[in-house]
């Protein structure tokens, strides 16, 4: 490995992957945020003691939007303790976790093919409405739908969500979400600027609920 995160997939071959580390992954991830007329708010990076796993989370809006406006979305993704220990000691180093080192272990002939899931929660809307029947929520989503139709492809559009609580015999929306995810292959060089520009385009159109939803 010729520095961290670079190394040779199959001495063989002579194929270099290079796989970005954690704090390379997420920095990218907020430059080209930057770059892309979004403001990035509450930034976390979290890890779990038992497991190793770390979770980063971060709101966007638009630069253009009020400081604290209800339109607004939340990235996150979680990487495992496992591909921080790829990153750092090179492809198939896994391996020596599972069986001696002079055995002859087929995963040293691969190519490594990580995988990060980045997901998506867009807020579409403020809680505490009440609802007056479930007609109306299936009105809401249609509504939605043909609204994220302008930034999404029909056969891959995001999950709309609705989430309602029943409080002495009323219905109360507490949030309305559109969730999305997008997988990317870290074994070759990561472009969030495709993604960035689907979550602008969504932060753009979202305010014209606004005029059709009561929320």
């Amino acid at each position: 490995m010729n520095e961290e995160g670079s190394f040779p997939a199959s001495e063989d071959e002579g194929i270099t992957v290079y796989i970005p580390n954690y704090e390379e992954f997420a920095t990218s991830l907020l430059e080209t945020a930057r770059e892309h007329d979004l403001a990035i708010d509450d930034v976390r990076h979290e890890i779990e003691p038992s497991s190793g796993e770390r979770r980063f989370s971060a709101l966007l809006r638009l630069n253009s939007a009020e400081i604290g406006s209800r339109y607004h979305a939340h990235l996150s993704f979680g990487w495992d303790a496992l591909l921080t220990y790829v990153t750092v000691y090179g492809a198939t180093a896994e391996c020596e976790l599972y069986h001696d080192d002079d055995l002859d272990c087929p995963h040293s002939s691969l190519v490594p093919q990580p995988a990060i899931e980045l997901e998506g929660e867009f807020i579409l809307g403020d809680g505490g409405y009440d609802l007056q029947s479930l007609e109306e929520a299936n009105s809401w989503l249609g509504t939605v739908q043909v609204l994220l139709a302008k930034v999404f492809p029909e056969e891959n559009r995001p999950s709309v969500h609705i989430g309602i609580v029943s409080a002495n015999g009323t219905l109360i929306v507490e949030k309305l979400t559109a969730e999305y995810s997008w997988i990317l292959d870290l074994s070759s060089p990561v472009d969030f600027a495709e993604i960035l520009t689907q979550v602008g385009a969504v932060l753009a159109v979202v305010p014209q609920l606004a005029d059709r939803l009561p929320i």
